[in-house]
Order: structure tokens, then sequence, then C-alpha cells
């Protein structure tokens, strides 16, 4: 009974480290996320500023700078 005692305890504690872990990283990806929306902003703001022609990106980052400028992003 004891042996499994000490089992389950190291049991959670490992599952706590983990947990505590992966929430980490969670919360580093929303960050960096947060980071890179603002840049993608930032710089489609720029280019249309400066005359670039938003044509010459890709239809998926031209559909991810529409989205985001009508607040689908979130």
């Amino acid at each position: 009974m004891n042996q499994q005692m000490q089992d389950l305890t190291a049991a959670i504690t490992k599952a706590d480290i983990a947990m505590k872990a992966a929430a980490w990283q969670i919360e580093t990806m929303r960050s960096d996320i947060d980071q890179l929306r603002k840049c993608l902003f930032e710089l489609a703001y720029t280019a249309e500023e400066h005359g670039i022609n938003l044509v010459t990106l890709t239809k998926t980052s031209q559909d991810t700078i529409v989205a985001m400028r009508l607040g689908w992003f979130k």
C-alpha cells in the first residue's frame, strides 16, 4: 500500500510538471501569435501606404490580411 502511494505521488508530480510546462508553452505561443499578428498588420499597412500591391501575395496571405482587418482573427 505504501509503495502504491509513492508511485501515485510520483505520477501526480510528473503530471503536474508536464501540465505546467504545457501551460508555459501555450502562453509563449499566444504571445508569439500576438506579436506576429501585429507585425503582419503593420506590414500590410506599410505596403499599402507605399503603393505595394498586395496582389503579389499568395491567396492565403491575402485572405489572412482581409480576415484580420475585418476582425475575424482573434
